[in-house]
């Protein structure tokens, strides 16, 4: 009898955890040896493929429902399919333009493009998409700068001390000269430089506006005071889309699961505080690693290795996106946990990259000028 080395022995075992677990994200049904063998093309032996199942089971990464049907993934199982993935996935050229197509035609007028990047994932995923800029706590002001974009829209840009920056866009009726922008900005830094940013609001309205006679910075300056304002009223700015897709998605129209998403985005301080944990996890890992060139990565979290019991039927699929190494939000996809992972990963890994290389552009017109 042939014996298989031990390496090979392996790489055939994970090969068909990987195609048992494709198979059943695609099709949604318990996979058979027998489906294995005529489809799996592997070229082995019915037999052969039933104690390679076997092993996958005792070993934790297959779970068989019923004793005379197929096999599932566990939590375990599509552990080691993820981490397969991220270790080949490359986004499909064709796919990788489309987005960066539609990512650019939805960024063309800045003010809201938080929100519009979580419907794109949404629409792109069909699933829910989320954006979640960085809490800024009780942090005082490092720079606040002013950018013009256009005679009707600028670019607010605020570095805190902490390293985190908060970015908002306005739209404006009355055009703003973008010389007296600049102008407007450079005030405003001499005045509010290590102020706490709680205060900045009454500092705007006091010493600003009340002075202010042009009608594009008045409005300006009064979009701003509205904006932090609501900075200061919230820890977190979350954008969430497409939630109607995960309740038309559950695998088997689980009542229990529709139950437990509805009651968890209900309370959205307990969303939020999973997202802040991921968001300084996501940071801490990105400098371990400390690849040139490489700002951020992708963070999967599969059933029960979410922190919240509600998710242990979802996984999420996440990643920081970095301005000058320094994580400035989250971007990622929730749903149920048969998803289609290298696709998911991939967008979410490519969003986050061309939200950095927007922002970064963005601050780069700043030290231009």
């Amino acid at each position: 009898m042939r014996v298989l080395k031990p390496e090979v022995a392996q790489d055939r075992k994970e090969k068909i955890l990987n195609w048992v677990i494709y198979n059943y994200v695609s099709t949604g049904r318990p996979v058979s040896s027998d489906l294995i063998a005529e489809e799996g093309r592997f070229n082995v032996s019915s037999a052969t493929i039933r104690n390679i199942l076997k092993e996958l089971e005792t070993e934790g990464y297959l779970v068989q429902p019923h004793t005379s049907g197929g096999r599932v993934p566990s939590d375990k199982g599509y552990r080691a399919y993820v981490d397969n993935i991220m270790r080949m996935q490359r986004l499909a050229a064709g796919e990788k333009e489309r987005l960066e197509r539609e990512y650019d035609s939805r960024i063309e007028q800045l003010d809201g493009f938080l929100k519009h990047t979580s419907r794109m994932l949404s629409d792109m995923s069909q699933w829910a998409g989320f954006v979640m800029s960085a809490d800024l706590d009780l942090d005082s002001i490092k720079r606040l700068d002013l950018l013009s974009m256009g005679p009707h829209s600028v670019l607010s840009m605020l570095f805190a001390h902490s390293g985190l920056i908060k970015h908002a866009a306005f739209q404006l009726e009355h055009p703003a000269d973008k010389a007296a922008v600049k102008s407007l900005s450079a005030r405003l830094n001499k005045r509010v430089k290590d102020m706490p940013i709680a205060d900045l609001p009454q500092v705007l309205f006091k010493e600003f506006l009340a002075k202010e006679k042009d009608k594009g910075l008045t409005e300006l300056l009064k979009k701003l005071i509205e904006y932090f304002k609501g900075l200061a009223r919230s820890e977190d700015a979350l954008y969430l889309e497409g939630l109607s897709r995960i309740f038309s998605n559950l695998e088997g129209g689980s009542v229990e699961d529709m139950r437990n998403i509805a009651r968890l985005l209900e309370e959205k301080e307990r969303f939020s505080g999973l997202l802040r944990e991921r968001l300084r996890d996501s940071s801490l890992k990105t400098r371990a690693i400390g690849e040139p060139g490489k700002r951020h990565i992708v963070d999967v979290t599969i059933g029960s290795e979410n922190s919240i019991k509600e998710f242990k039927n979802f996984s999420l699929v996440s990643s920081s996106y970095c301005i000058n190494d320094k994580a400035v939000g989250l971007v990622g996809i929730l749903g149920y946990k048969r998803m289609e992972y290298p696709r998911m990963i991939s967008l979410v890994d490519t969003v986050s990259s061309m939200m950095e290389d927007m922002l970064g552009e963005w601050e780069k017109i700043d030290f231009e000028e």
